[in-house]
């Protein structure tokens, strides 16, 4: 979360003063993430993070609000945003959409264990059980990821095109199938099951106290989408050691998620296809943002060479632990 747009302490406290925070105390902006500016504030009346939402129309955030206000009332620990005191819940500072959230307790976990993958897989089955009837299209869904990798073979990729152009157009030749940002399929007997997902569920957006999970944050990619997405996000970060798979993590993930939310025979089907899109979709996205921000002093780029890996291993390895 680096911080695009500087803020004074009397800015923040002058913000804050709108809600029952309490006094003002202390600031500290976040760094570590790509596309908001996001501030700690602490206040004697608690602790809190005020968003300038930096990326994406404004228009989509009243449905943010709508969403986490929902998966906040169905006790999922998630940042709803807080009212003022005339009730509103979005506002504008420095001419951005400004948000403020409480801080949830916990820290981030680097080197995660089969029971946090677990319980990981609960959290991830109970969100797409609680959207609320929601819908939101994603401006990076599975046909706008195909489309920029192909261009990106005319380019940067070029040296990726022996093996990456014929697993391309297998993925487009299943997406023109399956259907995918509209959901064109509607065949009950071939479609996938969807609901709003996250999106963008890497461990640097979870919080946990030892096996628990205690937050659940960064929805601005949240949109409608295959469920089953949302999964193969999930185990191309927390299951990957060293390029492989490990097989207890990604066990422990999928076997507690189904216990909530059972998988379908057509999840089972194209379980490797979707976890090459998975790997695929922000390998393109990263390679983007890099390529957008080169050489631009305070914006925290990741590096695209984690997903091209994954990407290659997944196309090439075949490796995969199958849908209990």
């Amino acid at each position: 979360m680096s911080v695009f747009t500087q803020l004074s302490d009397t800015e923040i406290a002058r913000f804050v003063s709108r809600f029952d925070a309490g006094a003002f105390v202390t600031a500290e902006g976040v760094s570590g993430g790509s596309e908001n500016t996001n501030y700690f504030v602490d206040c004697s009346g608690g602790r809190f993070v005020l968003t300038l939402v930096e990326r994406g129309p404004s228009a989509d955030l009243p449905f943010f609000v709508r969403l986490l206000d929902c998966l906040h009332a169905a006790g999922l620990p998630v940042p709803h945003a807080i009212t003022d005191r005339d009730g509103n819940a979005l506002h504008t500072l420095r001419n951005k959409p400004a948000l403020l959230q409480p801080r949830l307790s916990g820290s981030h976990v680097e080197h995660v264990n089969a029971n946090q993958c677990a319980a990981l897989g609960t959290m991830l089955a109970k969100l797409h059980n609680s959207a609320c009837d929601l819908e939101r299209t994603s401006d990076r869904g599975a046909d706008w990821t195909v489309q920029k990798a192909m261009s990106l073979l005319d380019t940067v990729w070029k040296s990726h095109t022996p093996w990456l152009e014929p697993a391309l157009l297998v993925l487009k030749e299943w997406l023109d199938f399956s259907g995918s940002e509209g959901f064109k399929n509607t065949d009950p007997d071939t479609s996938l099951p969807t609901s709003i997902i996250h999106g963008d569920l890497f461990r640097d957006n979870v919080l946990f106290e030892g096996d628990r999970i205690t937050g659940v944050i960064d929805f601005y990619n949240a949109a409608t989408g295959w469920t089953l997405f949302d999964i193969a996000v999930c185990v191309n970060d927390w299951c990957v050691d060293d390029f492989c798979l490990n097989t207890d993590r990604t066990d422990a993930l999928l076997t507690a998620y189904a216990s909530v939310h059972p998988f379908s025979a057509q999840e089972r089907a194209c379980w490797s296809q979707m976890l090459q899109l998975a790997a695929l979709r922000f390998w393109v996205s990263r390679q983007q943002y890099a390529l957008e921000h080169k050489n631009q002093a305070g914006v925290l780029v990741k590096d695209p060479e984690y997903f091209h890996r994954v990407m290659k291993m997944h196309v090439q390895s075949g490796q995969t632990v199958d849908l209990p």
